[in-house]
């Protein structure tokens, strides 16, 4: 288990997060294909704006998922030797989530063009998802500030 300041036995966080690094390697390149694939079919004239802001969603997405990827691998290459300062691994839990929300809700307003009910279903399951993820967080760093 992580100790505030320094993080968990060297062989998890190279797992973890050469797992969670090519997820987000994943999500890096379809938010990239479908930024120049479906950026395309926008008509300048009359955008279509589920879509518009789905493509928004992506971009918005990007940085923080390339953040996320050099933060991870930063982690795994240090840790035998380097303790991982805690806001290092706070910013990338912050990546993390941005990534995940924007990249999910985008995928789900394309999912929405073709079906209203399989886009809200996931749409619907994502923000709970995230709801989840925070309050998770909030209780660990809770945690950790009432350790102080």
């Amino acid at each position: 288990m992580a100790k505030s300041g320094m993080v968990p036995d060297p062989g998890e966080v190279s797992a973890g997060n050469t797992t969670s690094a090519l997820i987000h390697t994943g999500l890096l390149s379809v938010g990239l294909s479908n930024l120049f694939w479906k950026g395309t079919e926008l008509n300048p004239d009359d955008p279509d704006k589920m879509l518009l802001v789905a493509l928004g969603l992506f971009c918005l997405a990007l940085p923080f998922q390339g953040l996320y990827i050099l933060l991870a691998r930063m982690v795994r290459e240090y840790s035998d030797s380097v303790l991982v300062p805690q806001p290092i691994m706070s910013l990338a839990s912050r990546c993390e989530i941005v990534s995940y929300s924007c990249g999910i809700t985008g995928f789900c307003l394309m999912l929405m063009r073709t079906s209203y009910v399989l886009g809200g279903t996931l749409l619907i399951s994502a923000v709970l998802v995230i709801l989840l993820a925070r309050s998770a967080m909030m209780r660990v760093d809770a945690a950790n500030q009432s350790a102080y």
